[in-house]
């Protein structure tokens, strides 16, 4: 299965700018701050996960390229 980081990270990060501009200008009371900045939040440990997910992913494909050129 193949993931496109990029997409996500680019739709998470859009999605984050425009809670950050809801806050700064939309936010009524202080329920509505703290259910935005649990938003904001839950997307930049996405953005963290994936971050690492891709690591990891390349770490495999470099050490199966590795192990391909070693066996043959």
């Amino acid at each position: 299965m193949i993931i496109d980081y990029p997409l996500i990270r680019r739709v998470a990060e859009k999605r984050i700018e425009s809670l950050k501009d809801t806050l700064v200008y939309s936010v009524d009371n202080l329920e509505q701050l703290h259910y935005i900045r649990g938003q904001i939040k839950g997307l930049e440990s996405l953005l963290q996960d994936l971050k690492d997910l891709q690591k990891k992913q390349e770490q495999l494909n470099d050490k199966e390229l590795r192990d391909f050129k070693g066996s043959t």
